[in-house]
This record gives structure tokens, C-alpha cells and sequence, in this order.
């Protein structure tokens, strides 16, 4: 048996298609209900709103815990840095000033998360005077610099820097200006404290030039007054590090849709521009790397190593192994994203609802998966495609679309086509979890796992197409070969989440039903409970139609339906 196609007549379909169907497993062939939802985390006392979370795997694989999510659009990236034990994630919601990051310890703790980004200095120290040196040989010319740093190693911006002075090459030379209290974050900001500051001072010469090289660190609170007496000898300072962070900037405000990317890149954007990462330095965004796109951007995912930016306008592609080399090439496919929530990345591409229908793209081309299976309005309107939120399950496309139910697409098997599901009372999100798999529900601030092999099996209902004939006739027949768990005291709801469909129920004790409907109206012309294996029964006389239709509904396997007009001729089906 089949899944529905919506832009085909009924008439026309396929005989093994169906009208409609509901919680239906049709990947064998065969009549098969799907499971319900199992809960898995409840937010309900979180003092915050929660319309998703992130399955969160301890690094050193012990336990897990859970990330609770303001928006359904949050997204959230693992740390791109190499051996990173304390298992950093990063993540962003639609309207919020930063980006937030926190360590699997803090999640699992609950403490609040870090905001991304650092102190920048703002004030320049001062060269005030040199004592001693060899005042034969010719002066030289010297700046110095400070940047902070944090606990977790991270370094900021540097400091404006100080005044030029002239002095001895070896003389010692007297700084001041120098921090000497923890600096405080910005208003709203919660960046992690900084512990010390890196001084850095210019050496010159004949082949690089001048250069900031590091001088030292000083501790965080100190007792310095802020001075700071250098002499240290150029030959000692230039096999130090050269200052690299004249660029870095912390992240923009508001800056949304995280993705990461080869060679330690994070990538994000606001309005029509896309922002990067230092590469390894996520906690840096220096501008220099931004680039902008004509339309303002919706969501971008990572399919191998191209970026799709999808807009409300022409999507664009990009690709580059470092910030400094990435080219983006715009589109020339009118295929907007209308639905952010409804990009999913699958092994065939990335799919993503569009005014015509759900598109696949490989970066390069672009396909409408279901062009062949309905129509625009039909997409728009009883689909409701600019409020999808969907991700990836098996090969379906599964998606919500704020109606408390949801529906699947096969875009794998054209015999699947599409299948309605009614387990998604109040869901607002559903996702992938990154690490196992899984698909994932949030409704009311609670976590659900979809399709839990350990959970009961849904009350499906399965329609066939409507068959017409060229003289009317009468059905008489119908055999039904059936699973032997129809003896058995299946589980009939209520179910989790489901949105109260009364059509599918059963009769206490019954497992399947059949219905008959016939005519020009297709009215119910008959309805059988079925309580064998192989079930074989007649159907009312007196009367021929044209029209005739069958219907399972059922919580165990059906393999088989045969109708005829007479019992003999069953035998010959």
C-alpha cells in the first residue's frame, strides 16, 4: 500500500494509493501503525519559555544532560576547537543581543551561560621615561599595547596604543597606564572575567618591519600602580608571539542562525549579511570577513562543505576553507525560503519550503522534491508552508505547521508520497538530535522522542483511492489477511499528544475495522470488525455503483486487502 498524492484525482491514482492516511508505516508495503511520543524531559517548572533543547552527551561519555531553548529557531553549534575537554557549545534565539555559550559542567549544573565575546580595552598606556642603556649606539623608537585576557585563555582587541618614545635599545623603559583592577563588563553583557593582560611592544627591522611582539602577562587584580618596567632585550622579545588580534571584535549584536563550518569556522548572520568567526577563535568576529547577500537571510545550513544562504529573494552559495578566501555566488532561482524552521539537511541535499512547493538543493541546483505531488495552493494553504517547522526522520520529510498535526513526505520513494499524523497536539518545535539520531517534539515546555520502538502503537487509518468502474457493479467480497496480534488486547489511547481525532478509534477489543462506501457520495455502506488472521466475509446486495472505496483503520498489520464480487472469485484475485 501507498501514501497520498494531493495534486492527483482520486480517480486517478494509483491503485495501491490512498485518499488518506494517518499514522500509517507503509516503508514494507504493508499496513503498520507508527508509535506514539514517549517523554523524555519536562521544563515545566524552567522559569523561561522552552519551545526547544539540546540533547547534551557528556564529553567523556558518561551521562547527558539537557539545554532548554527559548525559540524553536535556536540554534546550537559544538565548540570548533581541537581537544576541547570541557565540551563548549555555542548558541543563538531570533531577538537575543548575544550570543550565548556555556561548558557541558555549566549546563549540567545550571548555572547561567557566558555571553561570547570579551572586554576590550580602551585606554593606552603611556611611555613616560627610559633609565640607562648605552646611549652611543642610536636610539630606537617604541609603542606598546595591552590586550586581556580571560579565564578561558580567550584574548581581546588591543588597546589603543601608547605614544612613541625614543630611548637606548637596552635601557629599561617605564610604562605606565596599565590596568591594575579586573575590568568591569558591559552593561547586560555577563562575559567571562578576565584574569590578566598581555603587554606587547614594537621591535623593528630591516626585513619584517615593525612588528607588536609580547612582552608578558601580568596578573588580574595587581598592585602595580599600573607601571610597568621593560627590560627585556629585543633578541629575547621576537621569539615571543606577534600580536594577531588588531582585528578581533566581538560578535555583532544579534547575531542568529549558527552553523559551523571546516577548518574552525562558526558562521552566523543579521538582516543580509553573513559573519565569521576567527578561525578556532569563536569568540572573536572580526569584520573584515563579513559579506553580504542582496536579500535579507532566512537560515543557512551546511551541506559537505558548501554554505547555503537561503533569503527572502535568490538563495546563495558559498564555499572557502578559511573566512579570508570564502566566495558566495548568488542564485539566479526564484525559490525563496518562506519557512525558516522548515530547512532540513539531508544526505541528498537541503530541503527547504518554498512558494512552490519543498525545494532540494546541493548548493549548485535546485529541484522541487514535490512538484509531482501538489499543487501551490494546496502547499500554501492546506499544508500551511510558511509556518513548517520540520527536520529530518528515516528518509521522510517530517513537518509541523501549527495545526496540532503534522505530516511526512517521502521524497526517497514516490510510492510513499504523503501521510498525515495526529500525535502533535500543541507541538511547536521538532528536531534531530545530532548525536543518535533521533527526532525530537516540544509541547507544552515537554520533551517528547518520536517514534520510540518501545512505545505503543498508534490507531492508524488508511482510505484507498476511489475506484471506478465503467458499468456499475456489485462488490459481494472482500478477504483481508491480517497480523495474528489481532487476538491480542492491544492498546487503543488515549495517546500522548494526540489532537483528538475522533475517526480513529476502535470498538473495545476489536484491532481492525473495515469500511465500505459506494455511490456518487460514498457513503458508508458497510462496516466490519475483524477479529481473524484471514478474515474473508460478504458485503450487502442489492445494489451496483460505479463508485467504491475501502477503508482500514486498525492497530495492528494489515498485509493484504482483496475485494471481488463474488467469493469465487476471490479465489482467482
Amino acid at each position: 500500500m501507498g501514501g497520498m498524492v494531493p495534486r492527483t484525482d482520486l480517480r486517478l491514482l494509483g491503485d495501491n494509493m490512498a485518499e488518506e492516511v494517518v499514522n500509517v508505516d507503509l516503508t514494507n508495503g504493508n499496513l503498520h501503525g507508527l508509535t506514539e511520543p514517549t517523554l523524555k524531559q519536562d521544563f515545566t517548572s524552567y522559569p523561561g519559555p522552552v519551545e526547544r533543547a539540546y540533547y547534551f552527551p557528556n564529553p567523556n561519555g558518561s551521562d547527558f544532560t539537557w539545554l532548554p531553548l527559548p525559540s524553536k529557531y535556536s540554534s546550537v553549534v559544538r565548540s570548533p576547537l581541537a581537544n576541547d575537554d570541557l565540551g563548549r557549545i555555542y548558541y543563538t534565539s531570533p531577538g537575543q543581543q548575544y550570543v550565548k555559550w556555556n561548558t557541558y559542567a555549566g549546563v549540567a549544573a545550571g548555572t547561567a551561560p557566558y555571553d561570547l565575546g570579551i572586554v576590550q580595552p580602551t585606554t593606552a598606556p603611556t611611555i613616560t621615561s627610559t633609565t640607562g642603556g648605552d646611549t652611543t649606539v642610536p636610539k630606537i623608537t617604541r609603542v606598546y599595547l595591552y590586550t586581556y585576557i580571560n579565564g578561558f585563555g580567550e584574548e581581546s582587541a588591543p588597546s589603543p596604543a601608547s605614544n612613541d618614545f625614543d630611548g637606548p635599545p637596552d635601557a629599561t623603559w617605564h610604562v605606565s597606564g596599565f590596568p591594575t583592577a579586573v575590568p568591569a563588563n558591559p552593561a547586560g553583557a555577563n562575559y567571562p572575567a578576565i584574569n590578566k593582560f598581555r603587554i606587547y611592544r614594537t621591535v623593528t627591522s630591516a626585513t619584517a618591519g615593525s612588528q607588536f611582539y609580547m612582552v608578558g602577562d601580568v596578573g588580574l587584580p595587581n598592585s602595580t600602580g599600573g607601571v610597568f618596567n621593560d627590560n627585556i632585550p629585543d633578541t629575547q622579545v621576537v621569539d615571543n608571539l606577534v600580536l594577531e588580534s588588531q582585528a578581533f571584535n566581538n560578535p555583532p549584536p544579534y547575531l542568529d542562525g549558527l552553523v559551523s563550518m571546516q577548518g574552525g569556522m562558526l558562521l552566523g548572520f543579521t538582516n543580509n549579511t553573513v559573519h565569521f568567526c576567527e578561525p578556532d577563535r569563536p569568540h572573536t568576529w572580526p569584520s573584515i570577513y563579513d559579506q553580504s547577500v542582496h536579500y535579507d537571510i532566512v537560515a543557512m545550513a551546511v551541506l559537505q562543505q558548501y554554505l547555503v544562504v537561503l533569503t527572502k529573494g535568490y538563495p546563495s552559495t558559498g564555499s572557502g576553507n578559511s573566512p579570508s578566501n570564502f566566495i558566495l555566488v548568488q542564485s539566479q532561482v526564484s525559490e525563496p525560503c518562506i519557512a525558516r524552521g522548515s530547512v532540513v539537511v539531508d544526505l541528498g541535499g537541503i530541503y527547504y519550503a518554498s512558494q512552490n512547493g519543498l525545494i532540494q538543493t546541493t548548493g549548485y541546483s535546485y529541484v522541487n522534491a514535490t512538484q509531482g505531488m501538489v499543487e501551490k495552493d494546496m502547499w500554501l494553504n492546506d499544508y500551511h508552508a510558511r509556518d513548517i517547522v520540520a527536520c529530518r526522520h528515516r528518509t521522510y520529510y517530517l513537518a509541523i505547521n501549527n495545526t496540532n498535526s503534522a505530516f511526512i513526505i517521502d521524497y526517497a520513494e514516490q510510492r510513499l508520497g504523503f501521510e498525515n499524523l495526529n500525535t502533535f497536539q500543541d507541538a511547536v518545535c521538532i528536531w534531530n538530535d545530532e548525536y543518535e539520531g533521533n527526532t525530537y517534539i516540544c509541547a507544552n515546555k515537554k520533551i517528547y522522542l518520536w517514534d520510540d520502538v518501545t512505545a505503543h502503537l498508534l490507531v492508524y487509518r488508511w482510505r484507498s483511492k476511489r475506484f471506478f468502474t465503467p458499468l456499475p457493479i456489485s462488490l459481494g467480497a472482500v478477504q483481508l489477511t491480517i497480523s495474528p496480534f489481532i487476538r491480542d488486547n492491544c492498546y487503543h489511547g488515549p495517546y500522548t499528544l494526540s489532537n483528538g481525532d475522533s475517526t480513529l478509534t476502535l470498538p473495545t477489543g476489536i484491532n481492525v475495522v473495515f469500511n465500505y462506501y459506494a455511490g456518487p457520495d460514498y457513503q458508508l455502506i458497510m462496516s466490519h470488525n475483524c477479529t481473524k488472521p484471514q478474515e474473508i466475509f460478504r458485503l450487502p446486495s442489492g445494489f451496483k455503483a460505479f463508485d467504491h472505496q475501502c477503508e482500514i483503520v486498525g492497530c495492528v498489520t494489515v498485509y493484504n486487502i482483496q475485494l471481488a464480487t463474488t467469493l469465487e472469485e476471490l479465489k482467482g484475485v
